[in-house]
């Protein structure tokens, strides 16, 4: 063989890829895929997760607002318990328009709101503390969460009645 012949074979042997280096190449790519996919993923239950504490949050502070526009009659928004968010609605009407509020429609409204955007299973539960010179009232809203794991949120509102 003369010697041009044998420097075109050595070149031809090395040009090109192998399908060993393609499947390698693949593998990898596939991996990187998966790991962005599953990225993705987790970034949008973090992302729901934060947006159903942050409607957590705005319903204890509507209770807490209507609490506080009826703070003659604060004790009565504390005589219905716990409260959990039903399958089927079974309640009253909420009236909006009603003046002046009370405490009965305020809650049959705040219950409704609840209803209609949490999901069943959700507690609700608005307790007292008296203290020397003041009532603390605590509205606490628990649910589970998809892991399985209890959630509360607890806010505060004080009376210095």
């Amino acid at each position: 063989m003369s010697l041009k012949m044998k420097n075109h074979m050595i070149n031809k042997k090395n040009s090109g890829f192998s399908l060993l280096e393609v499947l390698i190449t693949m593998i990898i790519l596939a991996v990187g895929l998966l790991s962005i996919a599953a990225l993705q993923f987790r970034g949008l239950q973090y992302s729901t997760d934060a947006h159903m504490r942050s409607s957590y949050n705005i319903f204890a502070y509507d209770i807490m607002d209507r609490m506080r526009n009826n703070m003659g009659s604060l004790a009565s928004y504390t005589n219905v318990g716990n409260y959990t968010v039903p399958t089927v609605w079974a309640e009253g009407t909420c009236d909006e328009t009603l003046s002046p509020a009370t405490a009965a429609n305020d809650l049959i409204c705040w219950h409704e709101q609840l209803f209609n955007h949490l999901p069943p299973g959700t507690t609700a539960n608005i307790t007292t503390t008296a203290q020397a010179t003041y009532t603390q009232y605590f509205v606490t809203l628990t649910w589970q969460s998809r892991d399985g794991a209890n959630n509360t949120i607890t806010h505060m509102l004080a009376d210095p009645a």
